[in-house]
């Protein structure tokens, strides 16, 4: 059945309390969500964003408190982020919410009704400074709305994959955790440091080939760039890909499996691993290492990010860390062989558990498109 989206829920929008107010703002206060927190959560529940507000932030600002199962829908650049809340919480303007209306449409099948909206939401966004879905328009989005019955068919379906997802995710949070304790009491104990250049086979920065040649790009060879490695451990999908012909056109930017790749333009101090052979454009610097140095010198770029950050110069709109100061870099490293060894048979397992955990979502995630195409 046709229903707005006003008829089978409250649309609620948000605020920002003032930032001249630092009471307005509380450590471990009120889950005040924006769309930077939804376009790098990626999980169905958020709790929390980047800072919370306090009960007076809130009193002080149009920012409402939603219960539990609201629908938080990005309104605002990136349009179409969504998510559940997982508990009470609020959101910036940036936001048209739904509080669903439990005796017409369950909260988990209209969230997967929303994530499944985003080109609809996008193409009734408007505005010339910057796009946007107003709350009138909102309000007025005509949504398909089954039986009870039906919807809980569908999420009967979709629930488990997410929930699979999401556990996958959590072990590996909580594996990542768990060897990064491990590597910092391993670190506490050591003076030696070294340089990248003195410790890699290869510092390799990545190129693009031309983009005039339409035949360079297929799908091949997965093309690394910088929002292609933001939360990620292992890059093993990307937004674009070189065919065999624009990889082989630069075969020396060739990069192995576990290789360490590291972004050094516009965002630098992001790092991940290779999950297979890659090639990365000139953003990013990689390090080609013996297997034993590549876990520990991976979770010690990860604890030098800022510092990484720090020494890119340049403009002030675009910061620059060239490759002969990133293969400057000192890190430490064990004092002994037999410390290495160690923590590198320890580690490989658990970053290999993680990876698997990658690959098995991937799998999870494709299917889960399948059925929202199927059910919405």
């Amino acid at each position: 059945m046709k229903y707005k989206l006003k008829d089978i829920g409250k649309i609620v929008g948000g605020g920002t309390p003032s930032t001249k107010h630092s009471e307005y703002y509380a450590e471990n206060g009120i889950g005040w969500i924006t769309p930077k927190d939804l376009s790098r959560y990626h999980r169905k529940y958020i709790f929390h964003g980047r800072r919370d507000i306090s009960r007076l932030g809130l009193d002080h600002s149009s920012a409402r408190s939603m219960p539990t199962n609201s629908i938080l829908v990005s309104s605002r650049a990136p349009i179409g982020y969504v998510a559940m809340a997982g508990d009470t919480l609020t959101t910036n303007q940036g936001f048209k919410n739904i509080v669903p209306d439990i005796s017409k449409v369950l909260p988990d099948y209209l969230y997967y009704l929303m994530l499944n909206s985003k080109d609809k939401l996008e193409q009734v966004a408007s505005g010339s400074t910057f796009k946007e879905v107003s709350g009138k328009t909102m309000k007025e989005l005509e949504v398909d709305i089954p039986e009870l019955n039906k919807q809980y068919e569908v999420v009967s379906r979709l629930n488990p994959i997410i929930q699979k997802i999401e556990h996958n995710n959590r072990l590996n949070d909580n594996l990542l955790e768990l060897i990064s304790l491990i590597w910092n009491q391993y670190r506490n104990n050591i003076s030696r440091k070294i340089t990248l250049k003195s410790l890699a086979k290869y510092i390799i920065t990545g190129k693009t080939p031309s983009t005039k040649v339409k035949e360079n790009y297929g799908t091949d060879v997965p093309f690394v760039k910088i929002p292609d490695m933001h939360n990620k451990v292992f890059v093993d999908e990307t937004t674009q890909n070189l065919s065999a012909l624009g990889a082989n056109s630069q075969k020396s930017k060739y990069l192995p499996t576990n290789t360490i790749m590291v972004s050094c333009i516009g965002t630098p101090g992001l790092v991940s691993l290779a999950g297979g052979v890659v090639q990365t454009n000139q953003q990013i610097n990689s390090l080609i290492l013996d297997d034993k140095y590549t876990y520990w010198v991976f979770l010690e770029l990860r604890s030098l990010k800022n510092k990484i950050g720090n020494l890119g110069s340049g403009g002030t709109t675009i910061r620059n860390l060239n490759k002969s100061d990133f293969s400057n870099i000192e890190i430490k490293i064990p004092n002994t062989k037999d410390m290495l060894d160690d923590f590198s048979n320890i580690a490989r397992s658990m970053f290999e558990q993680i990876h698997a955990n990658y690959s098995e979502n991937r799998k999870l995630i494709q299917l889960k498109k399948s059925l929202l195409n199927k059910y919405f």
